[in-house]
């Protein structure tokens, strides 16, 4: 038998874990790796610089398995957009922040991080997402398998 890491989750403590709720107003706090992985899904410099630079604003109404989001920019990169989310759904229909249409692929949980599939509609990229909480702030974390490239957007809570 391996032995236990310290401080490692322990095997019924993994059980009683329950999955975070996003509910509510969130403002990006800051971006990690935003412009290169924009200019990787195909945006000019200027406008991933432009992306990196906008306020991220998301109000999320989460309930169970169900997430009801508005996501927005200032200055508005395309107009605010709605999004529902069930997890198990097979695909949720939505747009990125520039408004380019994406479909998120089989929402599921993976104990404490909202997992998706992230395909363009119009474009060949195959990404994932994973949604989480970490130390107080909402992590959105896109990763680009077949270009080795990712991001992650912190968001805090709105005062």
């Amino acid at each position: 038998m391996a032995p236990m890491l310290l401080g490692a989750p322990q095997p019924a403590a993994l059980a009683e874990k329950k999955t975070p709720n996003f509910s509510g107003e969130w403002v990006l706090d800051r971006s990690e790796n935003q412009e290169a992985f924009l200019r990787s899904i195909g945006y000019t410099a200027i406008v991933a610089r432009t992306a990196d630079r906008a306020q991220a604003r998301q109000a999320i109404e989460h309930v169970g398995d169900e997430m009801r989001c508005r996501f927005e920019t200032v200055p508005p990169l395309a107009p605010a957009r709605l999004a529902v989310l069930h997890v198990g759904d097979e695909e949720v229909r939505t747009c990125d922040e520039m408004g380019r249409e994406t479909a998120l692929l089989k929402p599921a949980w993976k104990g404490e991080v909202l997992t998706a599939g992230l395909r363009y509609l119009k474009l060949p990229h195959e990404l994932r997402m994973e949604r989480y909480m970490q130390d107080g702030l909402m992590v959105e974390h896109l990763r680009y398998p077949r270009k080795g490239v990712e991001m992650r957007r912190l968001f805090k809570r709105s005062a």
